[in-house]
């Protein structure tokens, strides 16, 4: 009688210990066909080291499937964005061939759009290769007052144009380890963003600071700013506050995507946030060394 407790004992413990493993197992099973929504189902009273891997597992699962999901937004992104160009191009040439006699018209049109292909093409490859972690831009001390003040040089040609300028409150001489070409883009894409948003008859304000050990970047236009809501997305691929703005504006809708990589690079920070009276504010933190 006590062999058969015992046995019936041994058997609902063996049974109690498998159970989970029996689940995970399961489980990977869905996830190795492709099921992502598959999870473990643990009791809460549960707080062995099964349950703990149980708990990893749903969030390692969960993980992945928000990666799979980003790829797939992404992809179809990409698609959208390689398509418009495209179609505007082949409508210019179908227009240019029914008017022979005046084609300069569609030929700039499809000059146009050709380089706007170019442009989102190298920085999709820029993204990826940031995003890959593959970076052979060589490291060097980058001398953050001249960096800044040649992109503003450039960039004040295109400012002159749409009737803005580009204002430098502070520079302090600071120096930082990094890659001049991989900062450049992205101080450069902020700049340029601020510069394209911002109202015109007004300035994008740039002011470089030494806060302790690191240096402190801020970008500010006089544009509309963006809902509070959208302040963390606008650092990834193609987000738009309204359809069509990038694309209407100029932009790729890739630039801060590519400025957030960089920086992240670099060991910084990079985030924005509305101003109180008006306008968005891009603040940069660079460590020292």
């Amino acid at each position: 009688m006590i062999v058969c407790i015992a046995a019936a004992g041994c058997y609902l413990l063996a049974r109690s210990l498998t159970a989970p493993i029996r689940h995970l197992r399961t489980a990977v099973q869905q996830m190795t066909k492709g099921d992502f929504s598959a999870r473990v189902h643990q009791p809460r009273r549960r707080a062995d080291e099964i349950a703990d891997l149980s708990r990893d597992f749903n969030t390692m699962v969960e993980q992945i499937e928000s990666l799979l999901e980003s790829q797939k937004r992404l992809l179809r992104d990409i698609s959208h964005e390689l398509r418009s160009p495209l179609t505007r191009m082949n409508l210019s040439l179908e227009l240019a061939r029914q008017r022979s006699d005046n084609t300069e018209h569609y030929l700039l049109r499809i000059e146009k759009e050709s380089e706007r292909l170019n442009e989102l093409i190298d920085q999709l490859l820029t993204l990826t290769r940031l995003e890959s972690d593959v970076d052979t831009a060589p490291r060097e001390s980058v001398c953050l007052p001249e960096l800044v003040s040649n992109i503003v040089n450039d960039a004040t040609f295109e400012a002159v144009g749409l009737d803005r300028k580009i204002v430098m409150h502070s520079l302090d001489d600071i120096t930082v380890p990094g890659s001049m070409e991989m900062l450049g883009r992205a101080l450069e894409n902020v700049i340029r963003n601020g510069l394209r948003y911002t109202a015109a008859g007004t300035a994008v304000e740039i002011e470089l600071l030494r806060c302790e050990d690191h240096a402190v970047l801020t970008i500010k236009d006089h544009g509309p700013g963006i809902p509070d809501k959208d302040l963390d997305q606008v650092f990834k691929p193609f987000f738009r506050v309204a359809e069509s703005r990038d694309r209407d504006s100029g932009g790729t809708g890739i630039g801060l995507a590519i400025a957030k990589q960089a920086i992240l690079m670099h060991g910084g920070t990079i985030e924005a946030q509305n101003d109180e009276q008006d306008g968005l504010v891009i603040k940069i933190c660079l460590p020292l060394s």
